[in-house]
């Protein structure tokens, strides 16, 4: 059904994305799917600075335990963004079609009153992207 998943990563790892790998680790596992995580990183006002070797640690040392445990190749992507905030859903699309995936598995909070007003990221994903998108709450 699915040959490559894609997992966009937060490196602050909220709960959304921990419960949304998890679910994206068992899918690989089941499917033997490849999948690549996808970090879009940038410098966000009151945030330290990450640099390169910083964030390619952190997604290494993922993509080994989501290795591990799905017994399929796991890539890493990071694309740096100059503002994340608004440019992260569509530089996550754009990574997915590049990449080829064919299932895009992403983490969400539970809705809130913003939400009516204004999409999740993970909503945007689902409304736009060509490929399957599976929400995880």
């Amino acid at each position: 059904m699915y040959n490559h998943i894609m997992i966009p990563v937060d490196l602050h790892m909220p709960p959304e994305v921990q419960k949304a790998t998890a679910v994206a680790t068992e899918i690989a596992k089941w499917q033997s799917a490849k999948v690549t995580l996808v970090s879009v990183t940038g410098m966000q006002p009151g945030e330290a600075l990450q640099t390169d070797e910083a964030i390619a640690e952190s997604l290494s040392a993922l993509a080994d335990e989501i290795g591990k445990l799905s017994g399929t190749e796991v890539e890493t992507r990071n694309i740096h963004s100059v503002d994340v905030a608004a440019e992260v859903d569509g530089d996550l699309a754009k990574a997915a079609e590049e990449i080829g995936a064919d299932l895009i598995v992403v983490g969400t909070h539970a809705p809130r009153i913003t939400d009516y007003i204004f999409t999740s990221h993970a909503g945007k994903l689902a409304q736009h992207s060509k490929m399957s998108v599976f929400v995880v709450r």
